[in-house]
C-alpha cells in the first residue's frame, strides 16, 4: 500500500506542517517558508495544497499539480 505524509526533501510531515500551519495561521506560502518544503522536487505541493483544504496527513494516492489546484 502507498503511503504518502511527508515532504521528502525536506523530511518533514505533513501532520507536523498541518499542526503547525493551524498554530501559526500559515497558508502554503507560509509552510513554504517555515520549513522549506515545496521548493525542492515541488512534488508535495499538491499534497500539501489538499493537507491544507481538507485536514488530511497521509496519502494512498500519488496527487499531481493540476489535482489539487492552488487556491483563487
Amino acid at each position: 500500500m502507498l503511503r504518502i505524509d511527508r515532504c521528502v526533501c525536506v523530511n518533514v510531515s505533513f501532520e507536523e506542517m498541518l499542526e503547525t500551519s493551524r498554530a501559526e495561521r500559515l497558508d502554503q506560502d507560509g509552510l513554504e517558508g517555515r520549513f522549506g518544503c515545496c521548493r525542492g522536487c515541488g512534488l508535495c505541493a499538491p499534497y500539501v495544497r489538499r493537507m491544507l483544504r481538507t485536514g488530511e496527513t497521509c496519502f494512498g494516492e500519488i496527487l499531481r499539480d493540476g489535482d489539487e489546484p492552488a487556491p483563487a
